[in-house]
């Protein structure tokens, strides 16, 4: 007897594990504005498990990707086991969830998705609310670079109010603090008297901004092992809790 989950599905043979993967792999493809690579891959032994919507393992692998925020990143690969889904609507975009799923995740950002994620108007319009002496500012310019001590290096051209602008500058450690909580420590400050208290409370704003449970597409919850900076990149390990399958938009979008 079937549920009426897959209906007609042809589990004699592969095509049936294929049909499913290339579903979910579109409707996550929509989350994000370009993907140059993502393949979903499902894993069921006896074929017939997706009957009962049931999944023994999940693999996404996803490169270059660019979120509809303008955020870019180079690796994505995710891996789950146990997962149950509904796919009677996974051709319409919608994959729904019967129970959470638990992943483990490895995330690749570059110099360049740093520098272009960080010049971004959506960036940009957070990084101009520190607003020191309640004075606006305007971030052009963002340079980022991960140095050979392993640290990353931050400068910008800031324009507060209608004074000339003041470049910016620092380079720090990146730490994980309670699993969801990015933090610049350890920061090492560049430029004249007046950059130096805007860098500083740059680095403050930012310490306060990076927090995993605002950065989250609605649905999932992220957390954070560890960060590893090396060779022109930034490698986040970590986990993922999906409660229910995550719409475009972070929750920090409206903040």
């Amino acid at each position: 007897m079937t549920t009426g989950l897959l209906p007609e599905l042809p589990l004699q043979n592969q095509a049936a594990v294929d049909w499913v993967s290339r579903g979910v792999g579109a409707a996550i493809r929509a989350l994000f504005k370009h993907s140059e690579r993502l393949e979903a891959r499902v894993r069921v032994e006896p074929v017939a498990k997706l009957l009962q919507g049931c999944v023994d393992g999940f693999e996404l692998l996803g490169q270059h990707l660019q979120m509809y925020n303008g955020l870019r990143l180079s690796v994505l690969e995710l891996f789950s086991n146990s997962v149950a889904i509904d796919f009677s609507q996974i051709w319409q975009g919608r994959v729904r969830l019967r129970q959470p799923v638990q992943a483990t995740m490895r995330v690749v950002l570059t110099e360049s998705d740093l520098a272009e994620s960080f010049n971004t108007p959506f960036v940009l319009d957070k990084l101009a609310q520190v607003e020191p002496e309640g004075q606006s500012l305007s971030f052009q310019q963002v340079q980022i670079r991960i140095t050979p001590d392993r640290r990353l290096q931050l400068r910008a051209d800031v324009q507060q109010g209608a004074e000339n602008a003041l470049k910016v500058g620092f380079s720090s450690r990146i730490e994980v603090l309670d699993r969801r909580r990015i933090r610049f420590e350890d920061p090492v400050f560049e430029g004249d008297a007046d950059g130096l208290v805007l860098s500083r409370a740059l680095v403050d704003h930012l310490n306060a901004l990076l927090d995993l449970d605002r950065l989250a597409l609605q649905g999932t919850e992220l957390r954070v092992d560890r960060v590893r900076l090396q060779q022109q990149q930034m490698i986040f390990y970590g986990s993922a809790t999906i409660e229910r399958f995550p719409t475009r938009q972070p929750q920090w979008a409206g903040a």
